[in-house]
């Protein structure tokens, strides 16, 4: 019990720790429910923890109307609900998952989602740990250019 306590004391640390180290992360239940949202997610995001816990990430957290997180589009819900969906049901762990949303100031943020699954001591799925990488102004340039280029691909792809 008392190793059971200091694993939760340092789970806890980190979780809530303000260090600029410390990434954005957010938890889901088996369920879907939002169970953690870090200091760094609220800061990225613009939504404290107590607008999002106990609520269904996907449709209530993230969203594709004005409430919370609001995503992308809605292709950006789907492809998170897919992947989200895909680790909870005990597939393989997401890396690198490009998404966007917004900031509640408006501001358009671009992450990296990495999603693993979290298990009990039996190895059933309990929910999806998630962590976000936001590139650096460089790389979300290189980013912006790469998409450009894809849509403009596309368009001469479209019009042959």
């Amino acid at each position: 019990i008392e190793k059971y306590s200091r694993v939760q004391g340092d789970y806890a640390r980190i979780m809530w720790s303000p260090s600029t180290l410390i990434p954005p992360i957010f938890m889901t239940t088996e369920n879907g429910l939002c169970s953690e949202w870090n200091d760094a997610m609220q800061k990225l995001s613009g939504i404290k923890r107590e607008e999002a816990v106990n609520k269904m990430l996907l449709g209530e957290v993230f969203t594709s109307n004005d409430s919370c997180c609001r995503l992308q589009d809605h292709d950006t819900l789907t492809k998170l609900r897919i992947a989200l969906n895909a680790v909870s049901s005990g597939q393989d762990n997401i890396e690198k998952l490009l998404f966007g949303f917004y900031h509640r100031d408006g501001s358009f943020i671009e992450a990296l989602l990495s999603a693993n699954k979290r298990t009990d001591i039996e190895g059933k799925v309990t929910g999806v740990l998630c962590f976000l990488q936001v590139p650096s102004p460089e790389l979300q340039y290189a980013l912006q250019v790469q998409r450009i280029s894809e849509q403009a691909v596309a368009c001469a792809v479209n019009k042959m």
